[in-house]
């Protein structure tokens, strides 16, 4: 186990849904081992860098009913910032009529793609909405991971 990705041996970087298909599929133990050193509870310094350096982000949610959506949140470089490892702060715009402009409460989950198109670099986040204020919508991280270049 990679120590630094900031799992214990009690705790699974993959919800109980993923580890039954995982199972079903006889590749848990693989995965867990992978998922261990790839997922982190926190953003290392290039991926904060790297949300900070973006002009957009997608953001996968679903709505009060449970309907999902992607939205596409947008703003200039820096309209992300990330204060810490574990938290991003977002400040941007969200079109009007979007089921996300209305959804940005407190402990809402959102899951977060961001995508350099220039390098090909698609990194994700899982965050949890931990507030909003003058500052933006404030995020608390539970998983960060790269996507392979696409």
């Amino acid at each position: 186990m990679d120590a630094s990705a900031g799992w214990t041996l009690d705790t699974s970087p993959f919800h109980e849904g993923e580890l039954q298909i995982q199972e079903r599929l006889g590749v848990r133990e693989r995965m867990d081992t992978f998922g261990r050193k790839t997922i982190r509870t926190f953003m290392p310094d290039q991926h904060r860098t790297f949300y900070e350096n973006l002009p957009f982000v997608v953001a996968g949610h679903v709505d009060e009913r449970g309907a999902p959506f992607a939205s596409i949140v947008t703003g200039k470089p820096g309209f992300l910032t990330s204060p810490d490892p574990v938290n991003l702060v977002m400040d941007g715009a969200i079109a009007p009529g979007d089921p996300l402009a209305n959804g940005l409460t407190e402990g809402r989950p959102l899951g977060l793609l961001g995508l350099e198109f220039a390098s090909r670099r698609r990194n994700r986040v899982n965050v949890t909405i931990s507030g909003t204020n003058a500052d933006g919508v404030h995020l608390s991280v539970g998983q960060s991971f790269g996507n392979c270049p696409q």
